[in-house]
């Protein structure tokens, strides 16, 4: 029952068909280090719904050699190795995934890439240490995480590429890079983007690096439109503009929430002072981050508006502020993606989503995704989003949309279910049950009896309804 409110009709036939006319990918970035989260906010392996993501990559796992030696290095041992992670991680491939190997992230792994990338010695070594490792733990590909290349490290990103690309080549094994989206002269300057779009598989479009919750001023995490760099769409045709294979290009779509604290209660706009990060969870334990599942809890009780210029929502509530992302505002960038014929896109990552279904379906943002450019198939819904958050974007009694003794309470952003006696109807505008015969219901289910033919517990629709 948690998926109904979250049904979408936005996306309509027109998106599926014109998704269906190319093959689109949709890759899912997991950050391992979400094992660190407490209670409901920790992610684990098994957390994965393989339906939905069939190109995995894993963050946070390998980084280089901090020795400065240039070889691969992993990142936690303890749990990769110890705890058998990378052994879990094999046996999911019996499920047809790819898994892709993330190497680096962040501003401490640059210094590393840009000495490897510059010394033949070193790059040996890295090539050597990472067929190794790729070849061991069954990887299907890289990503190349090296996310604040400098001025000096064009040529020498160039030559890592090119050279990679031979090696991996060899051996089937895939290529993927992460580029930043700003578009100032200093990044700019650090990308061959010719060279890059020839010589890697895919590259993954970084849109929500721009600026981070310690910045003094209130910042969307990655605005579809906008006045100088801070611009998917701008970053979107600077790229496609000069790689010229738009098809190897994946946008890169932030599931997190960024939370700032308000400098000025009564100066909510974007833009605003700010004081630094917001307040961290307890869960994930992160000043100026959050999850899905984290925020949407609290959502009900937050002012929550949308930017329609900028195409992207935001909310706040006492003074803290919270930039986000929701339906509306990844259909917007996935309509940008398609109309410039992109690869696909990478969801930023499926730990910061809604992926215990506390406040509505599970993965409810990856859903969105995947309805407008990945394999409908895959969904038993149509893709969900609302402008608020989950099956409780605020307070009261609400029936159930087709079975008419079905209904649920809603306080706090928290979801009680109740059933009427049978013989009797639910209706909202009473809060209570009523006489069927006096009531107006269109029933819209059908029912079906494990072990029936049509159906099984793997592919049952939204509407059926179990029973014994």
């Amino acid at each position: 029952m948690k998926v109904l409110s979250l049904i979408f009709f936005i996306a309509g036939t027109l998106l599926v068909s014109h998704a269906a006319d190319r093959e689109y990918k949709v890759f899912c970035h997991w950050d391992i280090e979400s094992n660190n989260r407490m209670s409901l906010s920790t992610f684990r392996l098994y957390s994965i719904d393989t339906q939905l993501c069939n190109h995995i990559v894993f963050g946070s796992a390998t980084s280089l050699d901090p020795k400065g030696s240039g070889e691969l290095s992993i990142i936690n041992e303890e749990l990769l190795v110890k705890n058998g992670l990378l052994e879990q991680i094999v046996n999911m491939k019996r499920d047809n995934i790819k898994t892709i190997l993330s190497i680096g992230g962040g501003k401490d792994q640059s210094n590393m890439f840009s000495k490897m990338a510059a010394e033949v010695k070193q790059r040996d070594k890295f090539y050597a240490s990472l067929i190794k490792f790729l070849y061991k733990w069954e990887f299907n590909g890289i990503f190349i995480d090296w996310e604040y290349p400098m001025r000096d490290d064009r040529n020498n990103f160039a030559n890592l590429l090119k050279e990679l690309r031979v090696i991996l080549h060899e051996h089937h094994f895939m290529i993927m890079v992460v580029v930043s989206a700003r578009l100032d002269a200093v990044t700019l300057a650090a990308y061959d983007i010719p060279q890059i779009a020839k010589n890697a598989d895919f590259m993954v479009l970084n849109t929500h690096d721009g600026h981070d919750p310690y910045s003094r001023q209130l910042n969307y995490n990655a605005p579809l439109y906008g006045n100088g760099s801070r611009s998917v769409e701008r970053s979107v045709l600077h790229w496609v503009k000069h790689g010229k294979i738009p098809a190897k290009l994946l946008l890169g779509l932030p599931l997190f929430v960024h939370t700032y604290t308000l400098d000025e209660l009564s100066n909510t706009m974007v833009g605003a002072a700010s004081k630094g990060p917001g307040r961290q969870h307890e869960y994930s334990s992160r000043p100026g981050f959050m999850t899905v599942g984290e925020f949407c809890l609290q959502a009900s009780k937050w002012e929550k508006k949308y930017d329609k210029l900028a195409e992207v929502p935001y909310a706040y509530g006492d003074d803290q502020w919270a930039s986000y992302e929701n339906g509306r505002s990844l259909s917007a960038k996935l309509h940008l993606a398609m109309k410039h014929g992109l690869g696909g896109a990478m969801a930023w990552s499926i730990d910061a989503d809604d992926f215990e279904g506390r406040c509505g379906e599970r993965f409810g943002l990856l859903r969105v995704i995947i309805a407008l450019i990945g394999d409908p198939n895959t969904l038993t819904t149509q893709a969900p989003t609302t402008e608020g958050f989950g099956l409780c974007p605020q307070d009261g009694f609400f029936r159930h949309p087709w079975d008419c003794r079905l209904y649920h309470e809603c306080r706090h952003a928290q979801r009680t279910d109740y059933e009427c006696p049978v013989g009797d109807y639910f209706v909202e505008e009473l809060a209570q049950c009523q006489p069927s015969k006096q009531v107006k219901c269109n029933q819209n289910f059908v029912t079906w009896r494990p072990g029936d033919d049509g159906y099984n517990y793997h592919n049952l629709p939204l509407n059926l309804k179990i029973v014994q």
